[in-house]
């Protein structure tokens, strides 16, 4: 056992003798009381002091032999640091005892004979205290590996947690810039200043995307500034037939959300609603807070789904496992969607603000 002095909470440790000496203040005081004695105060005061005292000086001397004859350490060692334990216990409790029985004398404690024979016949009463400590250095240590290991599996979790979301992540930019880069390729034989402005579009966004870098969390402020980015890529592309709108309170805007948790959304909106119409539509995004709740909402009045049960894509599945990664069960996404009602995605997160 490698015990660790710095960790040891040595302020608890004297808070404890402090109380065992205020303890037994009381013990004297109460037995002075029944046999109808007169109070020494000499006597309740330093006698509990002086051997919390004592005792306080000694733990890491005890705490120190607990470290270098570890009883732990395998059956190989423990008959022998037992034996030297028990003959550590007899040495610690003969000097406690005699520096004890001395300072009381030397403090005038009326009642304290000094003698050899006194101090070795008191030994089997004060050698279990020896021991105590003993378990104490040893239930101190296990409790120090157990938050040591309880800390290393909470932050290998994390990092575990992290990967997941950023593999998440690295696994939408690839499928949104072949999507855009798609896109552009189509424009720039139709329409070359508009196949330019979504190229000039793009790059702003990567650009940010860039900026962010692996933040995991951003205030819906701002991850609505990188969706209107991208809506902007696509009215470039639709032209008039897309049509954009926001219902964002004010309340809801400082609340934190998964990075680039919207694009893919609207993107299923342009791609599932808007492109599958001559006509175009309207693309809608709605945020509200609603106590210590954040809905979100990306709707689209396209053609809908025939069935209320469709297929979920890369973008939902993987905003879906981004939200149980951070939030657990807290969080929730569902799909709304009927002929002529176009898609409803609808998030429900826990609300939190940057502290």
């Amino acid at each position: 056992m490698m015990m660790h002095f710095a960790r040891i909470p040595w302020g608890r440790i004297a808070l404890a003798w402090l109380l065992v000496a205020l303890f037994m203040m009381g013990l004297l005081y109460g037995q002075a009381l029944t046999r109808h004695d007169a109070v020494s105060w000499r006597e309740v005061i330093l006698s509990p002091l002086l051997n919390s005292a004592l005792w306080a000086l000694l733990t890491p001397v005890v705490f120190w032999l607990a470290a270098r004859y570890d009883l732990t350490a395998g059956r190989r060692r423990l008959v022998r640091f037992l034996l030297l334990h028990l003959g550590a216990g007899v040495a610690v409790t003969l000097l406690y005892r005699a520096t004890y029985v001395l300072l009381l004398r030397v403090l005038a404690v009326s009642g304290t004979p000094v003698s050899w024979s006194i101090i070795v016949a008191s030994l089997n009463v004060w050698v279990p205290m020896y021991w105590l400590l003993l378990l104490a250095a040893y239930a101190l240590e296990l409790y120090d590996k157990y938050r040591h290991r309880s800390l290393e599996a909470a932050r290998l979790e994390t990092q575990l947690v992290q990967a997941q979301l950023q593999a998440l992540k690295m696994q939408l930019r690839p499928h949104f810039l072949f999507n855009a880069l798609n896109a552009i390729a189509a424009l720039t034989g139709d329409d070359p200043k508009a196949g330019q402005r979504m190229m000039g579009k793009l790059g702003q966004f990567l650009r940010l995307v860039l900026e962010q870098g692996d933040v995991q969390q951003v205030a819906l402020v701002r991850e609505v500034e990188f969706t209107a980015l991208y809506l902007e890529l696509e009215q470039i592309r639709f032209s008039d037939r897309l049509t954009v709108c926001y219902e964002i309170e004010p309340a809801a805007q400082s609340a934190l959300v998964p990075s680039l948790l919207l694009q893919p959304l609207v993107e299923n909106a342009v791609r599932h609603g808007i492109a599958r119409t001559d006509a175009g539509g309207t693309v809608c995004l709605r945020a509200r807070r609603q106590a210590d709740r954040l809905r979100l909402e990306v709707h689209d009045d396209g053609p809908g789904a025939l069935t209320a049960d469709p297929v979920w894509g890369i973008g939902l599945r993987n905003c879906e496992e981004r939200l149980r990664s951070l939030y657990g069960s807290s969080a929730s996404l569902t799909l709304a969607t009927a002929p002529t009602q176009g898609f409803t995605v609808r998030l429900d997160l826990p609300f939190t603000t940057e502290r």
